[in-house]
């Protein structure tokens, strides 16, 4: 059962240079794709894993031609933390990075998509009630955990609402091309989800 999750942020890190001829000018030009891969090599740097928190490049773009001098070039930059203050601490550090070549410009989305979950008060009981029906299903104790990928629960636990989350199907690899779950847990996390949803229907039939 996942009762805390990081708060991500999904930024788009944009390097404008100046576009000159590879061969025949090259000292006229201003690459945006070697002052993007500084940038891309500082951000890492922010990262915390002791904190919390990760730095993920997973898309570049940029170019036009082998032969010509990048004018502009895109990352896309998945950020991971697991407090507000490190939200704000990672603002700061990456509007801080610079380039080598002044000639280049460095604009930041700072897209934060959502905010870090934690098992608020409100959720505290929910997560007693869906023990009590593990139990009661002869499940083993029924655990529950922080994780480092992001739902739309986030959302729920920020506005202060009783939320679980993570009580589908059991796998592993995530997002790979071999994802997969095991078949077996399926009627048993069913059978957990239907059971909770009847414990907590109660009070609604009297």
């Amino acid at each position: 059962m996942k009762t805390a999750r990081k708060g991500t942020g999904i930024f788009q890190v944009t390097a404008t240079g100046v576009e000159s001829h590879a061969g025949l000018a090259p000292q006229d030009g201003a690459s945006a794709i070697t002052a993007l891969s500084e940038f891309v090599v500082a951000a890492a740097a922010v990262a915390a894993p002791e904190r919390g928190t990760t730095v993920n490049t997973g898309l570049i773009r940029g170019g036009s031609a082998i032969n010509v001098v990048a004018g502009q070039a895109t990352a896309g930059v998945d950020i991971r933390v697991s407090s507000a203050a490190e939200q704000d601490r990672v603002d700061a550090e990456f509007d801080a990075i610079t380039v080598s070549d002044p000639r280049v410009r460095i604009e930041i989305d700072h897209a934060w998509n959502r905010p870090p979950m934690t098992l608020n008060a409100a959720s505290a009981p929910l997560l007693d009630l869906a023990r009590t029906v593990a139990r009661e299903q002869g499940r083993d104790p029924l655990r529950d955990t922080a994780v480092g990928g992001a739902s739309d629960a986030n959302f729920v636990a920020a506005l202060g609402l009783p939320v679980l989350c993570g009580m589908g199907a059991v796998g592993d690899g995530a997002h790979a091309q071999g994802e997969f779950i095991y078949p077996d847990t399926v009627p048993g996390q069913t059978a957990l989800v239907a059971g909770l949803l009847g414990r907590l229907a109660e009070p609604l039939r009297g």
